[in-house]
């Protein structure tokens, strides 16, 4: 059965973001004709999953390749772009269902920017002059890749479709050349992006080549305002509160991060609003019920950033023993030094994933424990402890991946990351059987819920232990 699908004209011109960065594989494939096809790759926070059976010696996925040969159109010729690309780039196989689809799993949810596509060598040469499998194309026929983007709970944030080979209509078109493609429409809290493909001959090669994939990270349009009415608490308590250099007495008071957020300022910031951890300075902050795993982002950290153009950074880590800490990935695709008061080089928000301080004041930074899921040591269902970890930003603290973290550098008197508050969006609000035990929720109540049986994940509200079973107590809106 044919779906309906809708051709997207590439656009020739993409946006350019000021800070992004395009995933190269030139470091694996150093030289002309070589490919891998057995392994996964990672670049940085980008994995492009491969699907390799030894016993066969098959793949599905994604292979990476330099191979420029454009004229051999057998099965052999499997990892070869219809068109010579100057660095190596990856070969898509889609086949059908007994694999996964080729992916794209980032580790911190990133603003795809641009993808070039092509065919490759042995789907452009068979759909034009058949094979054994399948015809040569004729009216009606086609080869589709669709792009789907996801976010961090797997829901569908858009989707892409591109034909390598279009005969509908009055159309003859087998691609055979470098496409490019705007991927801006997907959004910037992309977790994965999976392609699969569509023939209409079932015999005929569902390949793709893929090169340049560009992204880059939120422009802070993304934040989580302090009059969110989502946010359920806000911190409550601290702990370990260690200043770091070029701090002044004034500004060291962690009791000032407790609470709500100030919100917006007019740019008129305050001294009792915001504690100032100073260079490499951090504090931990506890919160009235544990932090949960759970739809969207589960907490925000607000910083006090008058402006997108001065952005003081810190990196993030959370516990659920207040002992043992888990930080999140960061990635930094800012290559240069920031002046704290200069004009030569502003901070831009778009070249920070994973780090605490990249929005404005009023606007907190979203933290999705989903990213940290299966860590050692931390119960995503319930984080107890947040820590927030200055960063001097002058290039001597790297990132997860090895790479530089600038921010404006140096500061003094409030120096550091300028903490307003932490908010909590998703909570753990189970309290077990003791309904002494529930914490004081502005806005929340102790329901008593009933289950038949410990497995069954449908709790629902009661009113009394008149029925045979298991009873919890829990947190509800009222």
């Amino acid at each position: 059965m044919r779906r309906l699908l809708i051709l997207l004209v590439p656009f020739l011109c993409c946006p350019t973001f000021a800070a992004e960065t395009v995933v190269s594989f030139d470091h694996l494939l150093p030289d002309p004709g070589q490919t891998i096809h057995n392994t996964s790759v990672s670049v940085g926070p980008a994995t492009f999953i491969n699907s390799y059976n030894p016993d066969w010696g098959s793949w599905a996925g994604f292979a990476f390749s330099t191979v420029s040969n454009t004229v051999d159109g057998s099965w052999m010729n499997q990892y070869a772009a219809a068109q010579a690309h100057s660095n190596a780039y990856a070969v898509g196989y889609d086949n059908g269902g007994w694999d996964p689809p080729p992916a794209l799993l980032f580790d911190i949810p990133a603003a795809p920017q641009s993808v070039r596509l092509n065919n490759t060598t042995y789907a452009a040469l068979t759909m034009r002059n058949g094979s054994d499998y399948n015809d040569p194309f004729s009216a009606g026929d086609f080869l589709v890749v669709t792009l789907t983007a996801y976010d961090l709970d797997g829901q569908v944030m858009a989707t892409h479709d591109h034909f390598l080979a279009d005969f509908t209509g009055s159309n003859t078109i087998i691609q055979t050349n470098w496409s490019p493609l705007d991927l801006s429409v997907f959004g910037d809290s992309v977790a994965s992006v999976i392609g699969t493909v569509e023939a209409s001959d079932s015999g005929a090669p569902t390949y793709f080549a893929l090169a340049d994939f560009t992204y880059a990270y939120s422009d802070g349009s993304d934040g989580i305002a302090a009059t969110d009415p989502a946010i359920l608490c806000w911190a409550n308590g601290w702990t370990d509160y260690a200043p770091g250099a070029h701090v002044d007495l004034q500004w060291q008071t962690p009791d000032n991060a407790l609470g709500s957020a100030q919100g917006d300022l007019g740019g008129d910031g305050a001294t009792n609003g915001i504690v100032s951890l100073g260079d490499n300075g951090s504090i931990v902050l506890t919160f009235p019920v544990p932090i949960a795993d759970g739809p969207g982002p589960d907490f925000a950290i607000f910083e006090n950033a008058f402006a997108d153009t001065f952005l003081e950074l810190a990196h993030v880590d959370v516990s659920s023993d207040g002992t043992t800490f888990v930080r999140f990935p960061s990635h930094c695709l800012e290559t240069n030094w920031i002046d704290t008061y200069g004009e030569t080089n502003a901070s831009d928000p778009t070249a920070y994933g994973g780090l605490a301080g990249k929005h404005t004041q009023g606007f907190g930074t979203p933290f999705d424990l989903r990213c940290l899921a299966g860590a050692d040591n931390l119960d995503t269902r319930r984080v107890t402890h947040v820590r927030i970890v200055d960063i001097l930003g002058d290039g001597a603290t790297l990132d997860a991946y090895g790479n530089p973290i600038y921010d404006p550098t140096p500061t003094w008197g409030s120096a550091g990351f300028d903490l307003d508050a932490v908010g909590v969006l998703n909570a753990n609000l189970d309290i077990s059987t003791d309904p002494a035990a529930a914490p004081a929720l502005p806005g929340f109540t102790t329901g008593l819920e009933h289950s038949h049986t410990l497995t069954d994940a449908d709790w629902t509200d009661v009113e009394t232990r008149a029925l045979p079973g298991f009873y919890r107590y829990r947190l509800v809106k009222e």
